[in-house]
């Protein structure tokens, strides 16, 4: 009988796992694959936001900000690569400035530290391989970089170390709800492919698969559709012709592709 049980050992579940080690609880982590960071926490982009993006308001846009200014300690205690590199979000055309503006109050509002627009000259300063048709530029000096799979893996080391039992190769096939009979506390009852499990709590922290277990429970049913996008990783020899995370202006259909140094010294461009 556990106390918690997070469903998945991706950056979210492994940062749950941490955090809770530092109670006095019966944690575990179940994952249906082979080791933890198996799923999109392994690969992505591997950018610490600085927040400026979320809808003023919203749960994203403030713990988006929060876990920013987290970084820097996570990173000392875990003894992981983190670089605050700086973000520039581009425009390339005059009729964006108004959407960098947007993007800018947005971010004030949100408590972004530091937000400027730049114009076309600061912005080649900055950045001197950015294209000549640049006009302006939003800099977001708190946004950062890390290694996305070392900073999974510290954590669940971290939580391991700590008392967390990790159970891998093991599918969550059913989630019930129930009443303990001796206590009357609530209890659930989780079925996988190698026996079941009991808890007082359960995290759904199954990324991609969230939905799938949060329509076992739950009346209001979610559906998730993943996308898959390619990155180029471009090698160490040209990674110094940019030192900040690139994006090009929002627009309705997405981000767009955005080019990013790495932890490592690469140059990273994409998603596609």
């Amino acid at each position: 009988m556990y106390d918690v049980i997070i469903i998945g050992a991706g950056v979210t579940g492994s940062a749950v796992a941490r955090e809770l080690s530092r109670y006095k609880l019966n944690v575990c982590v179940l994952d249906k694959e082979e080791d933890v960071c198996c799923g999109t926490s392994k690969a992505n982009s591997a950018i610490v936001h600085a927040g400026f993006d979320a809808a003023t308001g919203s749960l994203m846009a403030r713990f988006n900000v929060r876990g920013n200014e987290m970084m820097d300690q996570l990173s000392k205690d875990l003894d992981i690569p983190f670089k605050r590199n700086g973000a520039l979000v581009v425009c390339i055309h005059e009729s964006e400035k108004d959407g960098l503006k947007d993007l800018y109050d947005r971010g004030v509002a949100n408590g972004v530290k530091g937000l400027q627009i730049l114009s076309r000259e600061e912005a080649l300063e900055k950045e001197p391989n950015l294209s000549e048709n640049v006009v302006a530029a939003l800099y977001a000096p708190t946004s950062g970089i890390v290694c996305p799979f070392i900073l999974n893996i510290a954590m669940a080391e971290n939580a391991c170390v700590n008392g967390v039992d990790f159970f891998f190769n093991t599918e969550v096939e059913s989630l019930t709800p129930g009443t303990c009979k001796k206590h009357g506390n609530p209890i659930w009852t989780i079925r996988t492919n190698n026996g079941v499990y009991k808890a007082r709590y359960v995290v759904n922290a199954a990324g991609v698969y969230a939905d799938k277990f949060h329509n076992m429970v739950s009346e209001k049913k979610i559906n998730i559709t993943p996308r898959r996008g390619d990155y180029c990783l471009l090698d160490k020899t040209v990674g110094n012709h940019v030192s900040h995370t690139i994006f090009p202006q929002p627009t309705k259909l997405g981000k767009g592709v955005l080019v990013s140094p790495t932890v490592h010294g690469n140059l990273i461009v994409g998603p596609t």
